[in-house]
């Protein structure tokens, strides 16, 4: 046990007790508190869900969002969404009295559920296939209780596919409760016909020509610093684009938001995207994705795109954090090296893609709806 897992533990039992004497205040039925990514991003799941909440039940509930700098945030004001201080008294007031509480991380151990509350974790990612939380080697004894303790204060889980319902949830986050298999709110745009109108807004809002041939790089997030992770030769990538495709192309960074920005080597035909605000923006902006071991694969494939895994640290990556199914049966071309991958670029048919991602898509058994984020403002009323 660390004492970084000790000093958490123990941060959390004060905060459990300071948050039991805030509920001498009574709960508001109207008010919805969220955030997302512990407070840095306006993003995932929590703002699909507010957008819906916002259009079906104007003026209904009393929106309030939790940001580290909200200052960089006060736009959704104009909206009607409050915006407060993560780390706040005001924040925690408004956890103690929220009728629902909502996040993509599920840190609710700190956070006593109260009767007639409702904590939601909506996860921010539809499909894990790396080991995580209770799975992960490197989640100590502590780690994994205060997991357990944010099981027991959640209410409600969201599942974009059967091997997440089945497997991801009650083995990685021990929960079994009530979970809505109805997709991710963030997905719905892939497939509910809003995701050609979304992809020409986004091409022509980063100067990208709408017959251009899109490929992104999203790499996962790794233990330590963004530059732990695999190089991929940026250049010879060039090369292989060029020769497939000619000069009408584009090459896309991304790296995992949990990283942060990273310098990428400026060439032609190469833009770093990692402080663009949306991956799901870019997801259907994007023709071909080369990914790793992310779920980014999973948005790619609802929207029919090419994918290739680019997994040089495959035998460490497996070895460190693990994989619960082997990465060639996930129905993707993989690749070991920037050499292998060129190839791969070089031999790219578009339309195969299609039916790889249909193959991705039923073996980890599909839920997506189109209508999710609808049928989480469905649940809303009937919790009323």
């Amino acid at each position: 046990m660390s004492f970084k897992s000790i000093k958490k533990m123990l941060e959390i039992r004060i905060l459990r007790v300071f948050m039991t004497v805030l509920h001498i205040f009574p709960i508001k039925q109207n008010r919805i508190i969220l955030n997302s990514y512990t407070g840095t991003q306006y993003s995932c799941n929590p703002k699909y869900i507010t957008e819906a909440i916002l259009k079906r039940f104007p003026d209904k509930y009393e929106i309030i969002w939790t940001f580290k700098e909200p200052d960089k945030f006060q736009f959704l004001e104009e909206k009607g969404i409050k915006v407060v201080k993560y780390a706040s008294i005001k924040r925690f007031y408004y956890e103690a009295t929220a009728k629902v509480s909502i996040n993509n991380i599920g840190s609710y151990s700190w956070q006593p559920i109260r009767r007639g509350q409702q904590h939601v974790n909506t996860w921010h990612s539809a499909l894990d296939l790396n080991n995580c939380a209770l799975m992960e080697s490197a989640n100590d004894k502590i780690m994994k209780k205060t997991i357990f303790m944010n099981a027991k204060e959640t209410s409600l889980f969201l599942s974009a596919n059967r091997f997440f319902t089945e497997f991801c949830i009650p083995k990685e986050f021990g929960y079994n409760g009530k979970i809505l298999e109805y997709g991710l709110p963030r997905n719905d745009d892939y497939i509910n016909g809003n995701a050609e109108k979304i992809k020409k807004e986004v091409r022509k809002k980063l100067n990208i020509a709408e017959d251009a041939v899109v490929v992104m790089y999203a790499p996962t997030w790794r233990y330590g610093k963004a530059k732990d992770a695999p190089k991929i030769d940026l250049e010879l990538l060039n090369r292989a684009m060029q020769k497939r495709f000619g000069q009408n192309y584009l090459i896309l960074f991304r790296a995992h938001h949990f990283a942060g920005n990273i310098s990428v080597e400026k060439l032609e035909h190469v833009k770093n995207m990692t402080e663009y605000p949306s991956i799901q923006e870019l997801v259907m902006a994007t023709n071909i994705l080369i990914t790793d071991y992310s779920s980014v694969m999973w948005d790619a494939a609802l929207m029919g795109e090419y994918v290739l895994l680019f997994a040089p640290d495959l035998e460490k990556y497996s070895k460190e954090r693990g994989l619960y199914i082997p990465i060639n049966e996930w129905c993707f071309p993989v690749s070991l090296n920037n050499k292998d991958l060129a190839a791969e670029i070089e031999k790219v048919d578009l339309e195969k893609g299609i039916e790889m991602a249909k193959k991705h898509l039923e073996k980890f058994g599909n839920l997506e709806t189109g209508r999710a984020a609808e049928e989480f403002c469905n649940w809303l009323e009937a919790i009323e």
